[in-house]
């Protein structure tokens, strides 16, 4: 069902109804109508002279008539003096701030697409979905490991949008959300230069290694721990603006030819007070958890959350990569 809005008046498409041209006020003179024939809607100057390849306002709204008067509905139409293509709804009206009825692309606050974030989607679907993939592929090197993975796939796995490096585009983490601790299986960040999402960090469920992220209270830098078993633990940081997690401080400790513990911090030997209290220092100064909301890693959810509208800051920051090009 489709009506024209704005004029206080909605006529169905449903309903086969004809404007009797020569029978409506101002005929004599000069007249703008809308007529509805065979399943289309027409606009006219008078009744033998459509308006033709322009814009017209009708009711707040615009419209945009090409040949022959015909309304153009639910398509990209080139503008002939800018040259710029915008997309009509299936009402026929300009749109802005929205999909377009297929959604496969964002119209932007000019009614042309947005394109950085409709490239911001296509990374995002296809890189996570190619996580999934890896997630799901079997392989093993050891015995052992054939039982454990069989119960490990991509099914226990969960991820989030969410800005790490705050400069207002989001990025994206994987977690094990079988693991108490939100184990990190993947991080990659949304470079808005290249318009594409880059992995930061990559595990997978049989990797020794650990990885928890956190995030400062105070000046929001994102911290990645990365543990491995009780004697190794690595502190890398994303800081505000940055792209790729920096090392820090990296603490462990092995035995010497007599069996002695020596401590470690950043290769220099430490001794065990100092060692101790060091790493006690960091890890209450690298913050908590992330708070952010995961949903399971599927196809489905994947499309839903990247397809997701985006907030008026975000539309503003696309907007301006597009202006920059």
């Amino acid at each position: 069902m489709m009506g024209i809005k704005g004029s206080g008046v909605r006529v169905s498409l449903g309903t086969v109804f004809i404007f009797i041209l020569i029978l409506m006020p101002g005929m004599r003179g000069y007249a703008n109508n809308w007529m509805y024939k065979d399943g289309q809607w027409y606009y006219y100057y008078t009744y033998d002279e459509p308006v033709e390849n322009e814009w017209i306002t009708y009711g707040g709204n615009e419209y945009y008539i090409g040949s022959k008067g015909l309304m153009s509905a639910d398509k990209w139409v080139s503008d002939p003096s800018t040259g710029e293509k915008y997309y009509v709804g299936i009402d026929g009206i300009k749109q802005k701030n929205t999909y377009t009825e297929s959604k496969d692309k964002f119209v932007g606050p000019d009614g042309t697409e947005l394109e950085a974030f409709d490239k911001w989607r296509e990374s995002a679907k296809k890189n996570l979905k190619q996580v999934m993939t890896d997630l799901n592929r079997k392989v093993t090197v050891s015995s052992e490991q054939k039982a454990y993975l069989a119960t490990l796939n991509a099914s226990n796995a969960a991820f989030s949008f969410y800005d790490l490096n705050g400069d207002g585009y989001k990025d994206f983490i994987v977690i094990n959300k079988e693991s108490d601790i939100y184990q990190v299986l993947d991080i990659q960040i949304f470079n808005p230069e290249e318009k594409k999402f880059y992995a930061v960090m990559e595990l997978d469920f049989t990797s020794d290694e650990t990885a928890v992220i956190k995030r400062e209270e105070n000046n929001g830098n994102t911290w990645l721990i990365i543990s491995r078993d009780i004697n190794d633990f690595d502190f890398q940081r994303l800081a505000l603006g940055e792209y790729y997690f920096q090392d820090v401080e990296h603490y462990y400790f092995g035995y010497n030819e007599y069996g002695d513990v020596i401590y470690y911090i950043n290769e220099e030997e430490a001794f065990p007070d100092m060692w101790n209290s060091s790493l006690i220092d960091i890890r209450n100064s690298v913050g908590s958890g992330i708070m952010t909301t995961y949903y399971d890693l599927n196809e489905k959810n994947i499309d839903e959350q990247a397809d997701s509208y985006p907030s008026e800051e975000e539309i503003a920051l696309f907007e301006g990569i597009d202006d920059d090009e």
